[in-house]
């Protein structure tokens, strides 16, 4: 049976930001759950494309011992901030932010500081093919 792969885990995630069920609009923890560890696939997806490798292959081609502990917790943080996006989502999309700007609500999780802790961690050389251009 194949497991879905991420970093960070739910109950993390929940013990991290307090999140609820009822937060979501779900009935039970077991749904919550479920809904985090989707959001957790995404985020593993848009990390891995973003350093360029897959830490959990890496593991398994024994090229490394285990995950740096910082990428779960930046992926963590990365959902925490899906999370609050979508209680607030739910509230309202539109932010008033003083007596005459109104704004939507700024859908950002992959936030500069995120970027920037994500960036001590090496991107793998990508081996595509180059073109090089001869002068003429």
């Amino acid at each position: 049976m194949w497991m879905p792969q991420f970093y960070s885990s739910a109950d993390e995630v929940i013990q991290y930001t307090g999140v609820q069920p009822q937060d979501l609009g779900l009935e039970s923890y077991e749904g919550l759950h479920r809904v985090i560890e989707g959001w957790l696939v995404q985020i593993k997806d848009i990390i891995d494309k973003d350093r360029n490798r897959d830490y959990h292959q890496e593991v398994e081609e024994g090229k490394r011992t285990e995950i740096p502990p910082g990428i779960h917790h930046i992926a963590m943080r990365i959902c925490a901030n899906v999370i609050a996006q979508a209680t607030f989502r739910r509230e309202s999309t539109i932010v008033q932010v003083d007596d005459y700007k109104i704004q939507m609500v700024d859908d950002r999780v992959f936030t500069d500081a995120i970027k920037k802790d994500l960036s001590r961690y090496p991107r793998k050389p990508s081996f595509g093919m180059m073109v090089v251009k001869k002068e003429v």
